[in-house]
């Protein structure tokens, strides 16, 4: 959860979400 939160912060990348997920 953290790492998309991160990646979402970071860049707009919403994939991250699914992938962590």
């Amino acid at each position: 959860k953290v790492a998309a939160h991160m990646g979402k912060e970071g860049d707009a990348t919403p994939f991250t979400d699914v992938t962590v997920d």
